[in-house]
């Protein structure tokens, strides 16, 4: 079931339940009402007939014209009755009473009591040594055909009003839920094809506009990641099958006819350049996966920086030996850093080859710095920089900028590198401009 149907029977429920108690207590409270107003009535009824039967004598003339007016204005269908409890004629009121009710009116002072249709008061008076018992009864006309007025009107407001209720629910949940109906269906639509859609924003402020703006975040974020994985995809199978072709090309022509061993050696030696092109592009792609897969697992030790760089250029003298790398010794008390000691080391060896190889081994300064509480690595060199429309997606896996294009690489190493860092908790900034050189600022939380 549809929310939008499910909030309109709930509505109209309520509303309906509501409606229904408050015409139920309207008209209880209008029954005891007319109820109250008709026992007022019979009370003064009940005292003129007593003054006008038992103490007519302590009146004067005037005074007795007075109430005996007042009694001829009778109820619907009133009758009186003065009973002396000494009188025998009593047992004819007591059949005509009831035992029950007759016991209860001639025991109690004042006794209000219904009686078929109409309704009646007793009450016992003391008159000279005597008790005497007054009861009068009369039908309340106008306040019952008012009562059933009122309960047929509160019927018919209900018969009425409970679908007209429900019906208006319906409608404007209908209109409320409306444009949400528009933007499923919209939704619907987009797919890998047509990825650069969005949802109608009408920037009104509600919760309607906010989960479309929400949902249209979250498109930009998959499509920006859909493109990353297109180019990932595109790039990784240039950087893979380059490499293959030449290995299988060579190895075609080597076998085409024999050669001599100079020639042999020469072509292995291709292939063995390709192949372990392939294998550095290959192994990069492994650990970039790794680390992806494995984030928050590696175990973090105290790190001095300082002695990891030197192992770093220690290691990196055989792979270039004619590299001009330059690490100045720096006496600082906080170069102790929390991380792996083989991610760091293979993120900032991917650095310094990128320095070295696209500076054609020129100097490469390497320093650091503590500005608490981070310590920045700086890492400067002299080469062909990079533009700034390279710089928004330099960090692509497999992204080569354009002037980088002719020099040996596979683009995975600053995507690796940057992913190493963030999961230090460290940032990566680059600035270059090209023909320049470039400048990386890596900074690292202190150890406390």
């Amino acid at each position: 079931m549809k929310i939008s149907t499910r909030l309109s029977l709930t509505v109209s429920m309520i509303v309906s339940a509501i409606f229904l108690v408050f015409s139920l207590v309207i008209y209880k409270f209008s029954s005891e009402h007319r109820q109250n107003v008709f026992k007022e009535r019979l009370k003064q009824r009940v005292l003129i007939t007593e003054k006008l039967f038992l103490e007519k004598d302590s009146f004067s003339p005037k005074e007795l014209e007075t109430i005996t007016d007042q009694f001829l204005h009778t109820l619907p269908e009133e009758t009186e009755a003065v009973i002396n409890f000494d009188d025998e004629t009593i047992l004819i009121y007591q059949e005509k009473y009831g035992t029950d009710l007759w016991k209860k009116i001639s025991s109690e002072e004042t006794v209000y009591f219904n009686l078929k249709k109409t309704a009646g008061m007793s009450r016992i008076f003391k008159i000279k040594g005597h008790n005497y018992l007054v009861v009068v009864t009369a039908l309340d006309n106008i306040g019952l055909e008012n009562l059933a007025f009122l309960k047929t009107l509160l019927i018919l407001l209900a018969l009425i009003g409970i679908p007209v209720i429900s019906a208006s629910s319906f409608i404007m949940n209908y209109r409320a839920f409306l444009p949400l109906s528009e933007k499923i269906e919209k939704a619907n639509t987009i797919s890998a094809t047509n990825f650069n859609q969005r949802l109608m924003v009408y920037d009104s402020g509600d919760e309607i506009d906010q989960l479309a703006i929400a949902f249209n975040n979250l498109l930009d974020r998959l499509e920006a990641s859909f493109n990353s994985q297109k180019s990932f995809i595109r790039n990784a199978s240039h950087e893979i099958k380059n490499p293959l072709t030449a290995i299988m090309g060579e190895a075609e022509i080597t076998v085409s006819k024999t050669r001599t061993s100079d020639q042999y050696i020469e072509s292995l030696n291709i292939v063995l350049a390709q192949a372990e092109r392939l294998n550095i592009t290959l192994n990069n792609l492994l650990q970039l996966s790794n680390i992806s897969s494995n984030e928050g697992e590696f175990k973090l030790v105290k790190i001095n920086i300082q002695d990891l760089l030197f192992k770093i250029k220690s290691d990196y003298n055989f792979v270039n030996p004619e590299n001009k790398i330059v690490i100045p010794v720096i006496k600082l008390d906080d170069k102790t850093v929390f991380g792996n000691e083989q991610l760091l080391k293979s993120a900032i060896t991917n650095l310094i080859d990128n320095a070295c190889k696209f500076s054609a081994n020129q100097e490469v300064l390497i320093n650091f710095s503590v500005l608490k509480p981070m310590l920045n690595l700086y890492i400067s060199d002299n080469g062909i920089g990079i533009s700034e429309e390279d710089k928004e997606l330099i960090l692509s896996p497999f992204y080569r900028g354009k002037n980088a294009l002719k020099i040996k690489g596979s683009g995975v190493g600053l995507a690796l590198a940057s992913k190493i860092i963030s999961i230090h908790k460290g940032t990566l900034q680059i600035d270059s401009k090209l023909d320049t050189g470039t400048n990386i600022t890596v900074s690292f939380p202190i150890t406390s």
